[in-house]
């Protein structure tokens, strides 16, 4: 099962932080032929805090979680591609480390009644010459946030509050589980999503 892996290692990733993303990547431009695995997280502050994680498999949608429901629900043709009973108990501690460094951020910017949403997407592009591209993007309140580096590696900040974030991610070497996440666990779940395709 792929799901549980790739959670649990962002549960190892940001343990006390959040996990976070931006919008779900473009299509492969045409003549690139290249397949992508991209995942998108939605944590809003109201009317109460909200948590949704959704996967894309070339720009399709493989399966939808939210804090409401506590389920992981796969779209058809992707039922057996997981352990959704096991997926959807790892969103639903994804979503509580999201929603507390929300709050975080709201307080570092004073603004703790407002209504604020966290996004960001995070995947990875395999090509048919074997070319690949790994990629983390955030935005708060529909302005970026902070985006992973992966040639220094190092998150960089794009907003004040950023700095406290990335500082956080780095203290205990996350960027480097980060780098390898994109460049080797990601490439590797996404074979496994295309064998899954190819045979169903």
């Amino acid at each position: 099962m792929m799901g549980p892996l790739i959670t649990a290692f962002f549960l190892l990733l940001f343990s006390g932080t959040t996990v976070l993303g931006q919008k779900p990547q473009s299509a492969p431009k045409p003549g690139k032929q290249c397949d992508s695995l991209v995942y998108k997280d939605v944590v809003r502050s109201k009317p109460t805090p909200l948590f949704t994680n959704k996967a894309y498999f070339n720009g399709r949608l493989v399966y939808q979680y939210d804090s409401n429901s506590q389920k992981a629900v796969p779209e058809p043709g992707w039922e057996n591609v997981e352990d959704w009973n096991q997926e959807s108990q790892l969103q639903k501690q994804r979503g509580d480390f999201a929603a507390e460094n929300l709050e975080e951020i709201m307080a570092y910017y004073k603004d703790v009644s407002g209504s604020h949403v966290l996004t960001g997407t995070y995947g990875c592009e395999l090509c048919k010459n074997g070319a690949t591209n790994g990629f983390w993007r955030c935005e708060y309140d529909e302005r970026p946030f902070i985006e992973f580096d992966k040639g220094i590696p190092a998150w960089i900040p794009k907003q004040p509050a950023a700095e406290m974030i990335k500082a956080k991610w780095e203290a205990d070497g996350a960027v480097y589980r980060a780098k390898e996440y994109l460049e080797k666990t990601c490439i590797e779940r996404l074979k496994q999503y295309q064998d899954y395709k190819k045979a169903n």
